[in-house]
């Protein structure tokens, strides 16, 4: 039996998580016992949605994290012991485990990545895995991208946005825009990845307005990462038989209490549009459809018509202040904790 380290929630966070809401804590490994794996994890993605799992009140993606429990999250790790036929020492893989260094679990909550020698390995957490798949699937199962679609995509200079923004592009929209915090983000945004033109909500006194101005025609897909103001103005845009593929609600996460809903919503009826949720989790289990995706995505990357950024920061003990960085802003495109090589 060994020991490894994990970080653990001390208190519930109210507003942003702070360093003090979370305790860095010695833990027993035990043995794998049959059907699992003990991994070494080597890369800690930190996913907004995480800071919903940490909340007191209800619309958590499962069972919420207990106080004096691990945090729990998307790793990235290699199998150093395994007891089960589906893993072998020295695979590695991904799936939802914990912050932790070291990780004792079910094989099966663990799929296998095919490592490409030649690119960095935190991009099994971003291109090539849950940020590419959530971009490409939201995109073209959930929202049904079509040729001349005009598209809105929020939070559009981060992990999930800045791939979406892409794709909608190569699956044949004529027009992109985004939503970003901040001049720098937007600038990005348009001559990164490939908006037409990217609205800073930080400093548009009308939201709405602005992007009436950019989407003349309106919206017939939005890609939604935030909710709140950025989703009511995506909503009193759309045009008749439009979608919004909702991926994420980064306005709720860091709120005490949940935040009013759109008053627009009539306008779904008004235009017979729909908005739909999916999450990458169950997608997960259809490996057919996932392989088919990632095969696309890395075709794209492959001939070099993809962007993208990941932001590594080093060391196990870097989580909280990683983690917090999703909130301030201080971070560009996917981040990620190197813990291990």
């Amino acid at each position: 039996m060994g020991v490894c380290r994990e970080w653990r929630l001390r208190a519930v966070p109210r507003g942003v998580l702070a360093a003090d809401d979370l305790a860095l804590a010695d833990v027993a490994l035990p043995q794998p016992a049959a059907g699992e794996v003990r991994l070494r994890v080597l890369r800690l993605p930190m996913d907004p949605a995480i800071r919903m799992t940490l909340a007191s009140r209800g619309g958590n993606y499962g069972a919420g994290v207990a106080v004096g429990s691990a945090v729990r999250g998307l790793v990235l790790g290699r199998v150093e012991a395994s007891r089960s036929p589906a893993l072998a020492v020295g695979d590695i893989v991904s799936g939802f485990g914990s912050w932790s260094e070291q990780i004792v679990g079910d094989a099966a909550r663990f799929a296998p990545v095919s490592v490409r020698a030649d690119l960095p390995l935190s991009i099994h957490t971003h291109v090539l895995g849950t940020s590419g798949l959530a971009a490409l699937h939201g995109l073209a199962d959930v929202g049904a991208v079509r040729s001349g679609d005009s598209v809105l995509v929020s939070a559009a200079a981060g992990g999930v946005g800045s791939l979406a923004c892409q794709f909608a592009r190569l699956l044949g929209a004529s027009r992109v825009v985004g939503i970003a915090g901040g001049a720098e983000k937007c600038r990005i945004a348009v001559e990164r990845y490939g908006c037409d033109a990217c609205i800073d909500h930080r400093a548009a006194p009308d939201l709405e307005a602005a992007l009436r101005a950019a989407l003349p025609e309106g919206v017939d897909l939005g890609f939604e990462n935030v909710g709140g103001a950025p989703l009511q103005a995506a909503l009193a845009l759309l045009r008749p038989g439009a979608r919004i593929a909702l991926c994420g609600m980064i306005a709720e996460y860091d709120a005490a209490e949940p935040a009013p809903g759109p008053a627009n919503l009539w306008n779904l009826i008004v235009q017979r549009a729909r908005i739909e949720g999916f999450r990458v989790a169950p997608l997960l289990a259809d490996r057919p459809r996932v392989d088919a995706l990632l095969e696309r995505i890395e075709g794209w990357l492959r001939a070099g018509t993809l962007q993208y950024d990941i932001d590594e920061r080093d060391g196990f003990e870097a989580v909280p202040q990683a983690f917090a960085a999703l909130s301030n802003g201080g971070h560009r495109g996917r981040l990620v904790v190197r813990v291990a090589d």
